[in-house]
């Protein structure tokens, strides 16, 4: 789910982000770190920020549902081989064909298009998120780059990646929690929905 944990003086609302804002300190029945992440169930994204963001989905095969996600994979309508994603992400329409190595369609009336490369033990994808350009790579130790609009700077600590993200403001402290069943899809697919999740 996407929600805010802590009340905010200023807020910019952005596909997924939440501009630098400040504000008072969590309420003493906001959830803490521990237990947001100790209630993650195995197919479970988490993106917590420092900020008081929280964007929540579970990815199954096949699907990637939240509050504010609701996404199919299927066969593309053409019966070349691949997968198309269709449904809603963050109130906008998206409908993008992950074929070998790349992906392209449409978010929200922006274009999506991705080469993606295999490298060492990760991925790199390059080319456009939300119409921005993008390079970003995730391997076993790091999810590092230009997302969308938002850069990464997160190094692996046990089960999540750690580190700043800026989406046009001031850098702030991000974790982010994969679910291993991403493993198992294609890499452009994966790239995707990494893109969509962190960067649209």
């Amino acid at each position: 789910m996407r929600m805010r944990l802590v009340p905010v003086l200023c807020l910019s609302l952005g596909a997924l982000s939440v501009g630098a804002a400040c504000g008072p300190a969590p309420t003493a029945d906001a959830p803490t770190r521990e237990e947001i992440f100790g209630a993650a169930g195995p197919g479970e994204f988490i993106l917590l920020a420092a900020t008081g963001e929280l964007v929540s989905a579970d990815i199954e095969p096949g699907r990637v549902l939240g509050p504010d996600v609701n996404l199919g994979v299927y066969a593309p309508d053409s019966g070349r081989g691949g997968q198309t994603l269709r449904g809603v992400a963050f109130n906008q329409a998206v409908s993008v064909t992950a074929t070998g190595q790349d992906a392209t369609g449409i978010v929200g009336g922006t274009p999506l298009d991705l080469s993606v490369t295999r490298a060492e033990n990760g991925l790199r994808a390059r080319g456009l998120v939300a119409g921005a350009l993008s390079d970003y790579r995730l391997d076993e130790r790091q999810l590092t780059g230009v997302i969308g609009r938002c850069s990464y700077e997160l190094a692996r600590s046990g089960r999540y990646y750690e580190g700043a993200r800026s989406c046009g403001g001031r850098p702030h402290q991000v974790t982010v929690l994969l679910p291993r069943g991403l493993s198992s899809w294609s890499d452009a697919a994966l790239a995707t929905t990494l893109g969509l999740l962190l960067g649209a």
